[in-house]
């Protein structure tokens, strides 16, 4: 048996590939809450919540070192484990502190600390010990009182992204396709985050699997929030969907104008026109419409996790054709434009077909630079064929 590894050399581990290795396994995401004697609220994110110990039953976090939260965390002699579901992924990414309890529904838990209301579960709990671990803290914690209020799918934090993957709606199922996907984008995100931080916009990878394209990893560059999370799945309904369209294919066609909500031929018309422009340009373009992103992709979550009555359906589907002026528009040189995504085959044979979506870039770009972007995504795009055909060996399409 060899020697255990070092101190000395466990130091000479590269930061990057320390956190890209343990990037590719998700982690729970929680939030951490306590009240304060002066009645002051604190709530801190954690993507480090585990269970320890069932006798006796103690839970643990991993805070840094340095984190200002944790040490007036440390105030309060309890805490509270809130389990985040996987519709809660704005509640995490605009949390802003203690004034941030004002926005949300909470009740107190027995030792006082609040407790979410759309939380999965929550545990109350007691500090144990604290132990030292390097950049972070880890904080065993006894638990006092625990529930579950809303058994759903948790919120997951993987490869930079949140997302909750489940057999739902909208949600990855882990078929084939699906894994096999996963496998290839191992090789196609670092050119996504180049482009991510060249143009300061969201770059995603989807993958088409059935009638949907499954968000399986994302690049955030962009200002903008954009709800895009991993895992999400979105259904083939015209116009979206279009990249993927051979345009020899009619029967392929066809199918994909049935899926319409509408089946009104003035519809049809429109998407299949939609369809010949992306084909001609080699790319989708979206622009960002008069309804706001964050309550889209509020009816879509909130439709996606349970919600889904048949007004709330009705909704989620007519929200394609209700956008179609924002597809595939005539480009002026000189025009202005808020993009919302640009769209881009990967050209490569076989399954399971991928794309590369670059989403919010910044508002208010001309028409050449928008025209710009299209030429870029479709460079990317071909860099990510190249690279896992070296890789995987999966063929490129020639073009």
């Amino acid at each position: 048996m060899s020697e255990p590894t070092t101190g000395a050399a466990l130091t000479a581990i590269d930061p990057h590939a320390f956190r890209e290795a343990l990037g590719h396994h998700p982690t729970g995401v929680a939030l951490i809450t306590a009240t304060l004697d002066d009645g002051e609220h604190i709530g801190m994110v954690v993507g480090t919540f585990n269970s320890v110990s069932l006798d006796p039953p103690l839970v643990a976090f991993m805070p840094d070192r340095a984190s200002r939260t944790f040490a007036r965390l440390r105030e309060a002699s309890t805490f509270c484990v809130n389990v985040l579901a996987a519709d809660q992924a704005d509640l995490v990414t605009g949390w802003r502190g203690p004034e941030s309890f004002a926005g949300v529904g909470w009740r107190p838990s027995p030792s006082g600390a609040p407790i979410l209301e759309d939380s999965v579960a929550w545990i109350d709990c007691a500090y144990h010990q604290l132990v030292d671990a390097g950049d972070h803290y880890i904080v065993l914690g006894e638990v006092r009182s625990l529930d579950v209020q809303r058994p759903t799918c948790p919120l997951l934090f993987f490869q930079g992204g949140f997302g909750g993957f489940a057999s739902s709606s909208f949600l990855a199922p882990a078929d084939h396709d699906l894994i096999r996907a996963a496998r290839l984008s191992e090789a196609a995100m670092e050119p996504l985050a180049a482009l991510a931080a060249e143009e300061s916009a969201d770059v995603s990878l989807l993958a088409s699997i059935g009638d949907h394209d499954v968000v399986i990893g994302t690049e955030r560059g962009s200002a903008t929030p954009t709800y895009f999370e991993i895992g999400l799945r979105l259904p083939h309904l015209p116009p979206v969907g279009a990249v993927h369209l051979d345009p020899a294919d009619g029967a392929g066609l066809a199918r994909w104008l049935d899926r319409l909500p509408r089946k009104d031929e003035a519809s049809r018309a429109r998407c299949r026109e939609l369809a010949e422009r992306v084909a001609a340009q080699g790319y989708s373009l979206c622009l960002v419409g008069h309804a706001p992103d964050r309550e889209i992709w509020q009816d879509v979550t909130r439709y996606i996790h349970g919600e889904a009555t048949p007004r709330r359906r009705r909704q989620v589907l007519s929200m394609h054709l209700d956008h179609l002026d924002y597809y595939e528009p005539d480009l002026d040189p000189d025009g202005t434009y808020d993009v919302r995504s640009i769209t881009v085959a990967v050209p490569m044979a076989g399954a399971p077909r991928l794309a590369v979506r670059m989403s919010f870039p910044p508002a208010g770009a001309d028409g050449r630079t928008v025209a710009r972007w299209g030429a870029q995504v479709r460079e990317r795009a071909a860099e990510v064929a190249d690279l896992i055909q070296i890789r995987f060996g999966q063929d490129r399409v020639l073009g």
